[in-house]
């Protein structure tokens, strides 16, 4: 008797073991349990966002609100049909709970961090996602990691790239439309962007106060790419869309690389994903538009074409590239250096010749400038710390960091740049530097002298939300797709993966609050409408100078300028001793009838001031909308054209 139920017990025993691996206990009980607790739990923080509680901020009362139970049987409920799943799909097909995992860790994390940024949180929730998703890529086999079918992945990628295109679009254009961007750096382009469709010259004066041609300024002859759309579209606002089209464009060629290195399945997913959700590519679009933003698209196809050996299309782009900017021909150098000390075969010698070339480019360009241009300034604005005197040229720098390499050195990492570094190279996870191929690091100078040695004395470059870092960012992601490449698979994908992961979620961090400005728009649409009815009733002929947040909106025209501080007539002297009040020192307005119309804000302080002066000197308000614009134009104007002013315009 005791024989027979010792077997029927080990019988059961046996069953239950049996019953136990065929529903993926215990080997895939943890990974499916978080992944159920993570994803119920991101839906109940959406469910409560929803009705006004914020699980960070308000934690007390959602604790209270936080029925349990609720939430319990719902996660019994998942974890019970994960497991029904487990034991009706063939082996190779078990992936369910590995991808509930994933999208469990990410709805989470993107759920707390949705239009919170709160830097220091994401980092924690970047933490907790390499955890699990370091421990989900164990659950894979390689073959199950590049299961997902090339047509699937394309249109993933596609679909999540658009979303990211017209995200970036909507909320730029929005941010726009309720006086968010200022002269420097929209106002500046959008007359650029005038004069370029009707008179095919650069010319603006805005920049610098007088006519003077963009192109003076900047060597970005690219711009002459957009003149066939200028005359499709007058909107400025274009210019938004242009921009988020030629930054996330350089994903195509991004896929035709991994592909080629034989990226497959998700792997080639999650590389594509690190640049569609790279912050150092999204931010800058807000700060607000630049000729940088040209550069990934054209830095990719090139990449693509050094790394495919295909000529005519790498002198294309680098031709392209070359005329981004006056230093842009840097990334063409170090491109064409990394090929030539890369490639083993004859072509190698295509790039020597790109590498001199540009570099002849370069050295021209900015010779250029500074004799004839602004490039003496620019120099020693962004290389402050390594001029001896105001006004040296780029030469000259060259000059000093070839006598003194040691003090070059020493700018590479400042306290103020620690931060930068992380911000840079975390969602990459440091694969840059996983090489023991040096030849590599030669795409990493830009970055060290854009952004970390121009960083220390011009801060706009050590940040990933200015448009310095659009060309840098993606030989770091190339370098990247390289490094990668040389690791071993489960390795390669592990850290593929996890980069992936940490780009979305800082993504989400840095950029979804970004969808304020469609809010403040339409919860205030009458108000911005009024203002720029206010503005059209400008002639485009009048010489205008505008308050900066206005002069983007009224930058339609041939002349425009700039009103600030520095047209004031004033006398130090007159400030009481010990206080700094400009209010007493003004003496009166330069040029006063220099312009035909004055737009300015009630909101801005000069306004106040300038008023009297205006009046004293014969102008008369020309429109107005209640409390926030007001216009004046001189009464020469009004005669010359036979006008009266305008009605005031009254926002309800």
């Amino acid at each position: 008797m005791k024989q027979i139920v010792s077997e029927r017990c080990r019988e059961w025993i046996d069953f239950f073991k049996f019953f136990m691996k065929k529903c993926g206990i215990p080997e895939m009980f943890m990974c499916r349990f978080v992944g159920v607790y993570f994803l119920i739990s991101g839906v109940v923080f959406q469910m409560r966002k929803t009705a006004g509680l914020n699980a960070v901020n308000d934690w007390k009362d959602y604790v209270r609100e936080f029925p349990l139970w609720h939430s319990a049987m719902w996660m019994i409920f998942g974890f019970l049909v994960l497991t029904i799943v487990h034991c009706l799909v063939p082996p190779k097909w078990r992936i369910f709970d590995q991808i509930v995992l994933l999208i469990g860790t990410m709805f989470l994390a993107c759920s707390i961090l949705w239009r919170n940024e709160n830097y220091h949180l994401a980092l924690g929730l970047c933490g907790i996602a390499v955890v699990f998703v370091s421990h989900l890529i164990g659950k894979f086999s390689e073959e199950q990691f590049e299961a997902l079918p090339e047509k699937a992945g394309i249109g993933i990628i596609a679909v999540m790239a658009c979303a990211v295109m017209v995200f970036v679009s909507v909320t730029s254009v929005m941010h726009h439309k309720i006086f968010g961007t200022s002269c420097y750096d929209f106002g500046i382009f959008a007359q650029m962007f005038y004069s370029l469709r009707t008179n095919l010259t650069a010319v603006t004066t805005c920049e610098r106060d007088v006519f003077l041609s963009h192109f003076n300024v900047h060597a970005s002859f690219i711009y002459y790419l957009l003149v066939p759309l200028g005359w499709l579209i007058k909107d400025e606002c274009v210019l938004f869309i242009v921009q988020a089209v030629t930054v996330m464009g350089g994903i195509i060629p991004l896929y035709l690389i991994a592909k080629q290195h034989n990226y497959k399945g998700f792997a080639r997913l999650a590389l594509c994903l690190m640049y569609i959700f790279c912050c150092e590519l999204i931010l800058p679009c807000y700060y607000d538009y630049h000729e940088n933003a040209f550069l990934p698209t054209l830095l990719m196809w090139l990449l693509y074409a050094i790394d495919q050996k295909k000529m005519i299309l790498m002198y294309i782009m680098a031709a392209l590239t070359c005329i981004v900017k006056e230093d842009a021909p840097l990334y063409v150098i170090c491109i064409g250096m990394y090929f030539f000390f890369d490639e083993q075969s004859r072509k190698k010698w295509h790039g020597a010749v790109m590498t001199v070339v540009s570099g002849i480019y370069f050295i021209a360009i900015n010779h250029w400038l500074g004799e004839y241009g602004d490039g003496e300034m620019m120099a020693s604005s962004r290389f402050g710390n390594l001029v001896l005197e105001p006004g040296d040229s780029l030469m000259s720098i060259v000059g000093n960091v070839l006598k003194n390499p040691g003090y070059f050195f020493s700018m590479f990492v400042k306290e103020n740049t620690v931060l930068f570094l992380v911000q840079m190279f975390l969602p990459l996870v440091f694969l840059p530097f996983m090489t023991n191929k040096i030849r590599r690091f030669l795409l990493i100078i830009p970055f060290v002298i854009m952004n970390l040695v121009v960083g220390v004395s011009y801060a706009y470059a050590a940040s990933i939300a200015y448009q310095y870092i659009f060309g840098p960012v993606c030989l770091l992601l190339y370098m990247a797709v390289l490094n990668a490449d040389d690791l071993e698979i489960k390795k390669r994908n592990s850290f593929i993966t996890v980069a992936a992961c940490i780009s979305m979620i800082m993504a989400v961090c840095c950029a979804s609050g970004k969808l304020g400005f469609l809010k403040s728009y339409q919860d205030r649409k009458e108000f911005f409408q009024h203002m720029e009815t206010c503005f059209d009733t400008v002639p485009e002929d009048g010489r205008v100078i505008a308050n900066g947040w206005f002069l983007p909106h009224l930058a339609d025209r041939p002349e425009i300028y700039l009103f600030d501080r520095n047209d004031f007539e004033t006398d130090p002297s007159l400030a009481k001793e010990g206080e700094d009040n400009f209010e007493e020192t003004v003496t009166g307005l330069k040029d006063i009838q220099r312009y035909d119309f004055y737009v300015m804000s009630h909101g801005d302080g000069n306004t106040a001031i300038a008023v009297p002066y205006l009046e004293e000197a014969g102008f008369v308000p020309f429109a107005t909308t209640e409390n926030y614009v007001i216009i004046y134009v001189s009464q020469k104007y009004l005669d010359s054209h036979d006008m009266n002013p305008f009605s005031v315009i009254e926002i309800s």
